[in-house]
């Protein structure tokens, strides 16, 4: 694990009290990719866009984005998560 993907993983895991989170560095040699993946009960109610919507900010907020190509965002309830499971 890079130590970005480390640092996204423990920003989002604590700022969404996520039950799981994991943040997979993807990276292939073209700029730092990752795969995030957060399972929160605070997304009930919440649209996709606005999850991802938080998601980003809490990214942002840790100066983290201008290091990031390009990130995948999974972000589910528990209910979600285990419906795909």
């Amino acid at each position: 694990m890079s130590d970005i993907s480390k640092t996204v993983e423990e920003k989002c895991s604590e700022k969404f009290q996520a039950e799981h989170c994991t943040c997979v560095d993807q990276s292939d040699g073209c700029g730092t990719k990752l795969e995030l993946t957060v399972i929160s009960e605070q997304f009930q109610g919440t649209p996709l866009l606005a999850r991802h919507r938080k998601i980003n900010s809490v990214i942002k907020e840790n100066g983290l984005m201008d290091r990031i190509h390009a990130l995948t965002i999974h972000a589910w309830t528990p209910a979600q998560w285990k419906s795909k499971s």
